[in-house]
């Protein structure tokens, strides 16, 4: 056998352990995402990491998770900064108007996002669909 062969069988072998291997995964996260669909709970509250970054200067007074006969959603409520309105927050983190964001690798959900301005502060709430 000459090396020319040997080198190959050696590159086949790793292509079809790469290609098994993505498709292992690709199968495990569309039954991730088939479980989620079908065992959604109304407790079910997206994780920390969908909810939206913080600008500087506002300040997070409050977090939480509340619950309603449509099911539960997480919140924060934020401070702008000085001399920024709870609206010119909401528009600065693109919530002016509520959002709908596709899955996630590690969420494969779609997650619903939007704020209500609420006293001099700003009410984020993010929860499946």
């Amino acid at each position: 056998m000459t090396s020319r062969t040997a080198l190959r069988r050696r590159t086949g072998r790793t292509l079809v352990a790469v290609s098994v291997t993505l498709g292992l995964l690709s199968c495990l996260w569309g039954v991730s995402f088939l479980w989620l669909q079908l065992s959604k709970t109304e407790g079910a509250v997206p994780p920390t990491s969908r909810m939206p970054q913080v600008p500087s200067g506002a300040t997070v007074a409050d977090e939480g998770t509340e619950c309603a006969s449509g099911g539960c959603w997480r919140t924060i409520t934020l401070v702008p900064a000085a001399g920024q309105s709870p609206e010119d927050l909401a528009r600065a983190m693109g919530l002016s108007e509520e959002l709908r964001l596709p899955p996630t690798l590690f969420d494969p959900a779609s997650v619903s996002v939007g704020a209500d301005p609420r006293e001099g502060t700003l009410i984020v709430h993010v929860g499946y669909q």
